[in-house]
């Protein structure tokens, strides 16, 4: 993959090369000596010691900070690495070899994510904002984004595979990025968002697979774009919304399946965008959106199927909310709006869902 990567760089500075004009060999001198320093690094991250490879990615990071230009293709390489295969030796008995040959690899891979977090946090040197990252199909078992600000750009984690440790983005902003989950695999890992703010660009979760550990977006600022989970499986993961503040926005689960474990979007705040549940199943998973507030906006449960589980919103406040059942099948599952709070047109829940409510929708009085 690293070897690619390098490839393609190369064959583009040879077309570049050739076009230079004679008046302009200064230049020419200039663009060699960024190939040769980038030939080098690159090199050492083909090295069998853990320290050669270390001082090859913190090459390339200074190759990066120095040559503004050249910069993308430095991040390329170093995301290069990162989507190399990178697999935890058995767990039964394996060699003490390969136990140290997979904890050197693992050293590097956390120190390129460090080295990415610094040039994407305010105090940086110097700014890797507004580049793209390609994370497709790489395997993350922990690393540190916090406090990272994606600005513009391509943020790609197509694929990726997290499994183990904690990968933490709290207080990361993504601001007028595209930031790509779509067919991650979270198995076993924590993420933590908690306090990130995405606005401006949209963020994909599409068929992303949740599948034990834990996802925290806690107090996340969600504005100004669609958010889409559509297709994507949360099982026995916990999931947490809790406090996230959603304005003018989307967050879009249609399709979503949810299979046992927990949701929660207690104290979530919706001021008029959008939380849809289109055809999103919920089966043995308890969602719990209680004390969140709904001012304006819309949420939607269209053609939604619960079977088992069930969906709280204990002093929850709907005002001026659409809240559609439209399509709804109701198969042993629970959703208790007994004790919410409604003004306007009781959140726009529709004359024939409040006269005749289908068995598991619990309402409050009239």
């Amino acid at each position: 993959m690293l070897r690619f990567a390098v490839m393609c760089f190369r064959r583009r500075r040879l077309a570049e090369t050739g076009k230079i004009p004679e008046g302009r060999r200064g230049e020419g001198d200039r663009v060699r000596a960024f190939d040769r320093r980038f030939a080098r690094a690159t090199r050492r991250l083909e090295h069998a010691e853990t320290a050669v490879r270390l001082a090859g990615v913190h090459a390339l990071a200074g190759l990066a900070d120095e040559w503004q230009d050249e910069r993308q293709a430095c991040i390329d390489a170093l995301c290069a690495y990162l989507r190399a295969p990178y697999e935890p030796p058995p767990d039964a008995g394996p060699p003490a070899a390969e136990q140290l040959a997979f904890g050197g690899s693992q050293e590097v891979h956390h120190t390129i994510i460090s080295i990415i977090t610094a040039h994407l946090r305010d105090n940086a040197r110097v700014s890797w904002r507004g580049h793209d990252f390609n994370f497709t199909g790489a395997r993350f078992d922990g690393g540190d984004f916090s406090g990272a600000v994606f600005s513009g750009g391509i943020v790609d984690f197509r694929d990726a595979v997290f499994s183990g440790g904690t990968l933490d983005f709290s207080g990361a902003v993504f601001s007028g990025a595209t930031v790509d989950f779509t067919g991650a695999v979270f198995s076993g890992a924590a993420i933590d968002f908690t306090g990130a703010t995405f606005s401006g660009g949209p963020l994909h979760f599409v068929s992303a697979v949740f599948s034990g550990g834990a996802v925290h977006f806690g107090d996340a600022t969600f504005s100004g774009a669609t958010h889409y989970f559509i297709g994507a499986e949360f099982s026995g993961a916990a999931i947490d919304f809790t406090g996230v503040t959603c304005s003018g926005g989307a967050l879009d689960f249609a399709g979503a399946v949810f299979s046992g474990g927990a949701v929660h979007f207690t104290g979530a705040a919706l001021s008029g965008g959008v939380i849809g549940f289109n055809g999103a199943e919920f089966s043995g998973t308890t969602a719990h959106f209680n004390d969140a507030t709904f001012s304006g906006g819309t949420l939607d449960f269209t053609d939604a199927i619960l079977s088992g589980g069930s969906l709280y919103f204990t002093d929850a406040k709907f005002s001026g909310t659409t809240v559609v059942f439209t399509g709804t099948t109701f198969s042993g599952g629970t959703v208790d709006f007994s004790d919410a709070t409604f003004s306007g047109r009781r959140g726009g829940l529709g004359k024939d869902i409040a006269a005749d409510p289908p068995a598991g929708l619990l309402l409050p009085p009239a």
